[in-house]
């Protein structure tokens, strides 16, 4: 009998480790049925007998290591895809179908379209493996986790979800999409880490990246594994899964509801993911997959092996460096003719501004006879300031008219479980009435610890929010804009990171975005990483920081360059010292979108901007051309 040929995976190292997970499990599988099977990575298995790679994605693993290395090697090769079909990734590896020896797909919807394009697939059905295996993890206490890459579109669906699943232990693992996913990302979980986040969830929840009703098998199979009952917008192809049989869905707009009942009634969830499981262990092993592998690439080993390939071009190939494609660069063209002219503006915007708070400094100088005291004051304390003054966070709140929203941003303090909390109202010399509506307000609350601070003339952003800092006495800060709200959870939850991660100077969470029109989406969605931050600020100011490292750091730069940037250089600066962040994976606040926000007139040039990071930070942003 003809031994059966090596299967190996064969990747780059810079190709999506997601993937990688897929050939792990399926190595294991061939490994049981005595098919020789292994990993290669930057090491492409030159053609010979006994011997059948595998790429998956093709187009993936021909991008990265060159197009021109693939005549004379595909036709002895197996190529696996996992691509929506409304993608270019899809339209790529159809192309390259031809010339592959076998093609496989993990989704009958993809499976139709390469016959449409007439190329020749056949489905790798994914389901249950040993290796996944997780379904009688004792202890649960994630209620909804959700996995995959963040999307304009998963994006305002989570956000609409936010004011219910505070209610809930959620864990939203969000990934950027806009390179490949390295093991090593801190967005992207794969391995062990991957399958101890599913054992520890009682739902995965399921949201299309786009409009395409493409279910995601191979995550949702490894949830189904894992314990975890799928909760899944509706989507084409789910077979053998049965809705409300063996997976729960339901339209976009309802999942957060399907979700919550699915967390509150443990007898059916148990019954829904039990029966999922099931199908899975008898219908879907992964083994069937795995054979039919094996099959095709016992098929493939008889053909002939060709020589046309060169050896020397496949090493110099898989040598090259791809570093550049995960490497985090500002988003911006500093010496575009338009860069140009929209720095003059906004140098006008800013001395303009600049010079109306001159003008409102003379104007009070000459109506008092006397120089301005800039130092600001207390205007008010409600009696409960001085009452047990050993309080863990101070929320700061700036105020510069915002009369229309503070009373919201007040009231969601006030909604907060946390049982130690202070809040300093620095009111930065306001035009409309926002004083009157903060003092009414604190009128109706004598027993909570309240104090407002008033600027004489309006002074920014930065210097409210030191002045905030300074009248507080929390060893916690938290930096709340008047326009915003924190969720009744949000302060507990970032002090509980900051307990679990003693070293951390500082924890934030996800915000959900809204405005008029409804939910916009996310920010502050991805964990800590310093490299990141050299593309652009993906961390909101509103966060819990340690007072020790506010002071060490000198609080907020003033410098004027950085006009609506003061949170962006106080990151920079503190990764730049060494130090790191905490992230809570939950959605812990509600920002506020407005067409007349600072954000809209800061972002008009940032060429200063970031020359200012740069000399505040050489060491993580040094290398920024600014031209």
């Amino acid at each position: 009998m003809t031994p059966a040929p090596e299967v190996m995976f064969a990747f780059a190292s810079d190709q999506n480790h997601f993937f990688v997970e897929l050939a792990e499990a399926l190595v294991d599988e061939l490994g049981r049925q005595g098919v020789p099977a292994s990993i290669a990575t930057d090491v492409f298995p030159a053609p010979q007998r006994g011997r059948i790679a595998v790429l998956m994605p093709p187009h993936e693993y021909a991008t990265l290591c060159g197009y021109d290395l693939m005549p004379g090697l595909l036709e002895r090769c197996i190529g696996i895809s996992a691509e929506q079909p409304s993608s270019h990734f899809f339209t790529q590896n159809v192309e390259l179908a031809s010339q592959l020896g076998a093609v496989f797909d993990i989704n009958p919807r993809a499976i139709r379209h390469y016959s449409k394009a007439g190329a020749d697939a056949e489905l790798l059905a994914l389901g249950h493996t040993p290796q996944w295996d997780r379904f009688d993890a004792d202890e649960r206490d994630i209620d909804v986790l959700f996995m995959g890459r963040i999307t304009e579109r998963r994006a305002r669906a989570l956000s609409s979800y936010a004011p219910l699943f505070e209610r809930y232990r959620c864990h939203l693992q969000l990934s950027d999409n806009s390179r490949p996913a390295a093991a090593t990302d801190p967005d992207f979980l794969t391995g062990e880490a991957k399958r101890a986040l599913m054992a520890r969830a009682k739902v995965l929840l399921s949201i299309h990246g786009e409009d395409d009703p493409y279910f995601e098998w191979l995550r949702m199979a490894e949830g189904i594994c894992a314990g975890c009952l799928i909760v899944s917008e509706h989507s084409t192809d789910m077979a053998p899964l049965i809705p409300g049989t063996h997976i729960v869905t339901g339209a976009v707009d309802r999942l957060g509801l399907l979700c919550a009942w699915a967390v509150d009634d443990a007898p059916e969830r148990n019954r829904i993911r039990r029966a999922a499981y099931d199908l899975m262990v008898a219908e879907r092993p992964l083994a069937d997959a795995a054979r039919a592998l094996a099959v095709a690439a016992a098929r493939l080993d008889e053909s002939p092996v060709s020589n046309g390939y060169r050896t020397d071009r496949i090493a110099f190939l898989l040598r090259k460096d791809n570093s550049a494609i995960r490497e985090f660069r500002p988003p911006v063209d500093f010496r575009s003719e338009e860069s140009a002219v929209r720095r003059g503006l906004k140098s006008q915007a800013l001395a303009a501004l600049a010079l109306r708070r001159r003008l409102d400094r003379l104007e009070r100088e000459l109506l008092s006879g006397a120089p301005v005291d800039l130092t600001p004051e207390v205007q008010y304390e409600t009696p409960g300031w001085e009452q047990d003054r050993a309080r863990r966070v101070t929320v700061i709140v700036p105020l510069y008219n915002h009369a229309s929203h503070v009373r919201d941003a007040l009231e969601s303090i006030t909604a907060s479980d946390h049982p130690s909390w202070e809040t300093v109202i620095v009111d930065d010399a306001s035009t409309d009435d926002g004083n009157e509506v903060v003092m009414e307000f604190l009128s109706e609350r004598p027993s909570e610890a309240w104090r407002l601070v008033r600027h004489p003339i309006n002074r920014g952003l930065p210097h409210a929010r030191n002045a905030g800092v300074a009248h507080g006495t929390g060893g916690l800060l938290v930096m709340l804009d008047a326009d915003n709200a924190i969720g009744a959870t949000g302060l507990s939850k970032l002090e509980r990171a900051l307990a679990e991660n003693p070293s951390a100077s500082f924890a934030y969470g996800i915000i959900s975005r809204f405005s008029a029109n409804g939910p916009e989406g996310l920010m502050s969605a991805l964990p800590w990483n310093p490299q990141r931050l050299r593309q652009g600020n993906y961390i909101d100011a509103l966060a819990m920081i340690r007072r020790e490292v506010f002071e060490a750091l000198g609080g907020y730069g003033t410098d004027p360059r950085l006009h609506g940037w003061e949170d962006y250089d106080f990151w920079v600066r503190l990764a730049d010292s060494g130090r790191h962040a905490a992230f809570v994976p939950e959605m812990i606040a509600r920002y506020r979108v407005s067409p007349s926000s600072m954000i809209s007139f800061t972002n008009l040039s940032v060429v200063d901007a970031f020359a200012a990071l740069i000399e505040h930070a050489p060491t993580l942003l040094g290398g920024i051309e600014l031209g």
